[in-house]
């Protein structure tokens, strides 16, 4: 039986990747690229690469909802985004917030089957050029069913660009075959790729990018031994370290730093997002204030002495931002937090106060890690951010290391190192981790790090549910603090209104919520027998 089984979208080609310095170019829309034409020039066929980079998936671009607010580190501070579905546990296999997931990542394999299908028979190209053309195409598909495979479970794997006159009945490749596939596309891309490139190709996948995907992938499939070998190349390659400074390392001023091993490249105006205006403080020219951290966030990072709040001498209720972990500075403003030259006031009455109208605070807090301070304007139709995405950076494959090496082997010296190599990244100067930890404990602290370290980068939504955590923690209220107007951290107003910590919502995981629904169209199309329904929905 053939069928249509997955949605090609007819798309133009709009936008050069903004990474490579090219002009922009007409291209007639994707049904061109099964002629030969595009496949006999080599700038259109760079075209077909840029695209798949252009359509990377970013936090940037998810709409008004960064996907920390569907974890217990953020709260969204206007409900009507769709993402508030992850949080109410309401969506279905015709509302997943992220639907879009499923068509937009087989477009793309599908023209990195078609780049494999005839890079070949190409025309005029180096053959260094080649290579680094199927590298990048190897990666690129990795990336895709990476993502599919970290929402969806098992899905299809397709290996050749199919027409409407093929066979569309493919079962789904269970999450072991899809790790497998995965890694072999990342082992052709490593030995495809180069090592870096000039100024005109950065952005670009490297063979650094695609050994330290290797290591998440293998994490992810808790091939525990694999993956630590392979984040263990990236780090023995010398080719990447940390950033002199965790805040600023995100700004656009010091993109392509030494720690950003894969990002997505944007530029304003050209391609450009609005995470700036969206989460910036409602107190800023442009802010509308989004994300919120909750107390639980706030409450996770550390004295300065390596300690929780609750075992710390430094730790004073009367003043509870002093002596933290310099990473909560670097990430959240609190009432009394200095940003834009001023104090910015999340107490009630403040110029950016809880219970303000509008998209004030719902937690007392705001977010800044990934904002740039140096930049303004950023109301809506004037300037857009234009700092990168970062997909991979060095801490993460420290991080990734260790958890991959914990569990292989348990706290040996090597895991110690690559956590206390985050902590003691310059800036932050966080001391240790201590001694002796068995397995468990030293499971709970590489958590603790990944929740602070990688905060708002989209990794937490995703490590929940493969730890099998997110049916604890994400059916826990989350809460946020409400100050007085003057600086009261407890008691109550005259009606009765009262300060500190409080509930700001309760909300819903279900067991069916670690993969997302297969999207009810495409399954329509096809049947359960071949392509069934994740359990729940």
């Amino acid at each position: 039986m053939k069928k249509t089984y997955f949605t090609i979208t007819l798309l133009a080609f709009a936008v050069l990747f903004t990474g490579c310095d090219q002009e922009f170019l007409d291209l007639t829309p994707q049904d061109k690229l099964n002629s030969g034409d595009v496949w006999k020039d080599s700038n259109l066929i760079e075209l077909v690469i840029n695209e798949m980079y252009q359509q990377l998936p970013d936090g940037f671009n998810r709409g008004w909802y960064m996907l920390s607010s569907a974890t217990d580190d953020s709260e969204n501070a206007y409900g009507w985004p769709s993402g508030e579905a992850f949080n109410r546990g309401d969506y279905t296999a015709g509302s997943y917030p992220m639907g879009g997931t499923w068509d937009n990542n087989y477009q793309m394999i599908r023209q990195a089957n078609l780049l494999f299908d005839n890079i070949d028979s190409a025309e005029g190209i180096d053959a260094d050029v080649k290579n680094r053309m199927t590298g990048e195409a190897n990666f690129l598909r990795a990336f895709y069913y990476f993502d599919l495979m970290r929402h969806y479970g098992g899905v299809p794997l397709l290996t050749t660009a199919l027409s409407l006159d093929d066979d569309f009945s493919i079962p789904r490749a269970t999450e072991a075959e899809m790790v497998t596939f995965i890694v072999s596309d990342l082992d052709a891309a490593i030995s495809l790729l180069p090592a870096s490139y000039d100024s005109s190709l950065l952005g670009k996948a490297t063979s650094g990018a695609a050994q330290a995907l290797k290591g998440r992938v293998l994490l992810y499939g808790e091939r525990w031994s694999e993956s630590a070998a392979a984040s263990k190349q990236v780090m023995d390659s010398g080719t990447y370290s940390l950033f002199s400074d965790y805040h600023s390392l995100f700004h656009a001023a010091n993109e392509n730093n030494e720690e950003v091993i894969f990002d997505k490249q944007f530029q304003d105006p050209d391609f450009g997002h609005w995470s700036h205006l969206f989460n910036q403080s409602i107190g800023y020219t442009g802010g509308w204030g989004a994300t919120n951290p909750t107390q639980g966030l706030v409450d996770a990072y550390e004295m300065t002495d390596g300690l929780s709040i609750d075992e710390s001498p430094l730790y004073n209720p009367a003043n509870p931002y002093a002596n933290r972990d310099p990473r909560l500075d670097a990430s959240i403003l609190y009432d009394g937090s200095i940003w834009r030259g001023r104090a910015v006031e999340t107490r009630l009455g403040g110029i950016e106060g809880i219970e303000k109208n509008g998209d004030a605070t719902k937690t007392g807090y705001y977010s800044k890690k990934l904002l740039d301070e140096s930049k303004e304007n950023w109301g809506w139709g004037q300037q857009q951010g234009s700092n990168n995405w970062i997909h991979i950076r060095y801490a993460e494959v420290l991080l990734n290391y260790a958890e991959a090496q914990n569990e292989a082997v348990g706290p040996d010296a090597t895991v110690y190192a690559a956590i206390d190599a985050v902590r003691a990244r310059t800036g932050v100067n966080m001391p240790g981790l201590p001694v002796g930890l068995s397995q468990a404990e030293m499971r709970d602290k590489i958590i603790h790090e990944r929740r602070i370290e990688l905060y708002k980068e989209e990794h937490r939504f995703f490590d929940l549910r493969r730890w099998g955590l997110a049916e604890t923690l994400l059916n826990e209220p989350i809460n946020g603090i409400r100050i007085g107007p003057n600086g009261e951290l407890s008691g109550s107003d005259p009606n009765g209104g009262s300060y500190g910590i409080f509930q700001v919502e309760t909300r819903t995981f279900l067991p069916q919520h670690y993969l997302a629904p297969i999207p009810q169209s495409e399954i329509d199309k096809l049947g359960t027998s071949v392509l069934p329904q994740n359990p729940g929905y």
